[in-house]
């Protein structure tokens, strides 16, 4: 019998790998200096008002898109189909390992994000029992209060969760409020921790990760 009731897990870096492929070919497009959307989509306060939800998904682009193109030059606006395109790539590895998991026991999803969350989970067939945004909770890690939510919502107490991620930060505040935190590495290792806690599941390598 498994020794959890459940399992918390991150997104990106486990079930999501950015490669950034569609900012750069939006800056190639429109002429800007490498690493430039990052650096005002990413480094600018406005990415965490929309990751705790006082702005949308949309409304923080248009606001990036808005000082890049007062910064550029308005034909800017023209090229940045490409970075809002791009959602990532799924780890099918993990993906597979999530099916396996939901066998078992429920999984959450809390990730540090935008509203756009369950979009990109429908986009890219990716099925979790609870969903957590950041912008949704209203909080986000390394917050307690981001972990308690949504031990709540799933209605187990934290306790009796399994939670990985890849941010050492993230998995030492999960261990605060009393999670069964570990360190996300490998898939492999994730599988080998998963069997630990009683999970019969199988890691086999799949080609997109």
């Amino acid at each position: 019998m498994p020794t959890i009731d459940g399992l918390l897990l991150d997104m990106n870096g486990l079930f999501r790998h950015w490669h950034n492929t569609g900012a750069q070919t939006s800056e190639q497009r429109a002429g800007l200096p490498a690493g430039a959307i990052a650096r005002y989509a990413y480094d600018h306060p406005s990415y965490r008002l929309a990751r705790v939800g006082v702005i949308t998904d949309q409304q923080w682009a248009d606001d990036v898109a808005e000082r890049l193109a007062k910064d550029y030059g308005p034909a800017v606006r023209e090229h940045l189909a490409a970075w809002r395109s791009d959602r990532g790539e799924p780890d099918s590895t993990m993906v597979e390992l999530l099916r396996q998991m939901r066998e078992h026991v429920p999984v959450g999803v809390l990730s540090n994000c935008t509203d756009a969350l369950p979009a990109d989970l429908d986009h890219h067939n990716i099925e979790f029992d609870f969903v957590f945004a950041s912008a949704h909770l209203g909080v986000d890690k390394p917050s307690p209060l981001a972990f308690r939510a949504a031990a709540e919502h799933m209605g187990l107490p934290p306790t009796k969760l399994g939670y990985f991620d890849d941010e050492p930060t993230f998995v030492r505040a999960a261990k605060s409020v009393g999670m069964q935190a570990q360190l996300f590495e490998t898939a492999e290792t994730f599988a080998s921790h998963l069997r630990s806690f009683g999970l019969p599941v199988k890691c086999e390598k799949h080609g997109n990760q």
